[in-house]
């Protein structure tokens, strides 16, 4: 019935600002923009798409889960640490790499409008 996910869409609350943070520090393609609709594109290179949608409402695109925050989406990447030196340079929030009893490296960080994203590292690290 369902093949794969097409898009996430997440809130920001100014496009220009958001899509710039999404394609100079993750690197994302900016594919199209609507100032009417307030909603914009951007893809991975692997084509995935992420919709930014602006609104004024306070609301961001986490869950908690027994009192602790969880994100909605997961990337991946082969250099955790060099996104985690990325993100840090950028001013964004980035929580400690965690690596979890398979040997498997996460990262947790914040867009500047809260949305709290996590990364997992394709390949397994010895130390943090």
């Amino acid at each position: 019935m369902v093949d794969r996910i097409l898009y996430v869409e997440i809130p920001v609350k100014n496009i220009p600002f958001s899509l710039n943070w999404y394609s100079e520090v993750l690197q994302f393609q900016k594919v199209w923009h609507s100032m009417e609709e307030k909603l914009a594109q951007l893809n991975l290179p692997s084509g995935q798409m992420l919709f930014l949608s602006e609104t004024s409402d306070n609301t961001n695109a986490n869950f908690s889960k027994n009192g602790e925050e969880h994100s909605v989406i997961g990337f991946q990447t082969k250099d955790i640490d060099e996104l985690y030196n990325t993100l840090k340079k950028s001013g964004a929030t980035v929580e400690p790499l965690v690596i979890d009893p398979e040997g498997y490296r996460f990262l947790h960080f914040y867009d500047p409008d809260g949305n709290r994203l996590t990364a997992l590292c394709d390949s397994i690290g010895d130390e943090i």
